[in-house]
């Protein structure tokens, strides 16, 4: 028997672990590094600049919404039916997200970025089945569709940042090509995905993600001596941001059609 309160309680308590793990991350700090010295270890071309990191103040104030709306909405059973369909991914990638923490900053760079690749396979199956839901009211897309698309919009990016730094790791970085032509490659994977899944879902936050965090690529590579990098990561920010704006706008007339 489907039990509403028993799955608030579950996504509340799987929350709060994660929102724990990660503040103690950088607290203690684990192993004694916290989560930005691991990746300064590390150097890539394609981390961005730290500040681009804050989204994920972001990104948990929109979990945080995301289990508070659950609650609020404890005796509607069309929103309830949507958070029980959503439960097994939430907490999934919520024990994917303390095992990255735990792995990263024990430095298993490879076995961080297998946990990662799981980690965006529940996120990319959240974000399909959320496709498929009835989010019938506005608020429903606010609390609900808004929150776990920018986490895997995030994710998705940081995927790509975790398998650049497992190269560095390994010094493949220069295998084949040069580390800035592999960068500009990644950052156009990037780009080409945002393009996709904001066209195709009509997701504006996506595009907003990705931009923000091509943006951060390009703040650091003010300091860089690479013109490439720069150009590229100028380049793309502003696309991506004209994406943003494009679909942001196209969403906004259809909604009050």
């Amino acid at each position: 028997m489907k039990n509403p309160v028993v799955n608030a309680l579950i996504h509340t308590f799987v929350l709060i672990a994660v929102l724990t793990v990660n503040a103690l991350a950088n607290i203690l700090p684990i192993n004694g590094l916290n989560t930005g010295e691991v990746s300064a270890l590390y150097p890539s071309l394609f981390t961005p600049a730290g500040i681009t990191f804050s989204i994920w103040s972001v990104i948990y104030l929109l979990l945080l919404a995301f289990v508070l709306w659950q609650w609020i909405r404890l005796r509607d059973t069309r929103t309830q039916e949507i958070y029980w369909q959503l439960s097994p991914y939430f907490i999934l990638s919520s024990v994917f997200n303390i095992s990255w923490i735990l792995v990263w900053h024990f430095l298993y760079v490879w076995i961080s970025v297998i946990i990662m690749l799981a980690f965006l396979v529940t996120l990319t199956l959240a974000f399909l089945k959320l496709q498929q839901a009835n989010l019938n009211t506005r608020a429903n897309r606010f609390f609900i569709s808004l929150p776990l698309t920018t986490y895997f919009a995030w994710i998705c990016v940081a995927t790509i940042a975790n398998i650049a730094t497992a190269l560095v790791s390994l010094k493949l970085s220069s295998y084949m090509l040069s580390p800035e032509t592999w960068t500009v490659i990644m950052m156009a994977i990037a780009f080409l995905l945002a393009v996709y899944i904001t066209l195709t879902y009509k997701k504006p936050a996506f595009a907003a993600v990705v931009t923000w965090a091509l943006a951060g690529i390009w703040l650091r590579s003010l300091n860089g001596d690479s013109q490439l990098i720069y150009i590229t990561a100028a380049s793309l920010t502003i696309l991506c941001g004209l994406l943003f704006l494009f679909s942001l706008l196209k969403t906004a007339l259809i909604s009050f059609k």
